[in-house]
């Protein structure tokens, strides 16, 4: 997945019955070959989606390196965080409604939906972005999250 080239699955794909799962396997592919492009792995939305789930980014690279499919992946993760159906479902829409306007933002700026993106003169952009980057390589390892 180059994530220069093309944006990652919308925010509201679903793979397991989870919302962002599908996004965050995208990232991680590219973050795994170096394509990552303007994103970053992993963000402050990628450890808040990892942290509902007791999910670290060590385990979801790994598992996404050595899986075959996004099924497998899937079925991987429910079987590690054995939670039932509908409290997944519970968590995915605290997720959802925390997050709403930062949505928002990434479905304008990925071109899933019509309009402006961040709110920023574009020439303040690429500086934050590169700063929001590094800020969120340092908060997060592999080890950590």
């Amino acid at each position: 997945m180059d994530l220069s080239q093309q944006p990652p699955r919308r925010w509201s794909d679903t793979l397991a019955g989870m919302m962002w799962l599908p996004r965050l396997i995208d990232k991680v592919r590219a973050f795994q070959a170096d394509t990552l492009g303007t994103y970053a792995y992993p963000s402050a939305l990628d450890q808040s989606f990892m942290r509902r789930f007791q999910l670290t980014p060590a385990y979801i690279e790994r598992l996404v390196r050595d899986a075959a499919s996004d099924e497998t992946i899937g079925t991987a993760i429910r079987a590690r965080i054995q939670l039932s159906d509908e409290e997944v479902h519970r968590r995915c829409a605290i997720f959802r409604d925390k997050y709403r306007l930062a949505f928002a933002v990434l479905d304008r700026d990925d071109g899933y939906v019509r309009g402006l993106g961040y709110p920023l003169p574009q020439f303040l952009q690429r500086p934050l972005w590169r700063w929001y980057q590094r800020w969120s390589a340092q908060k997060a390892s592999a080890t950590s999250v």
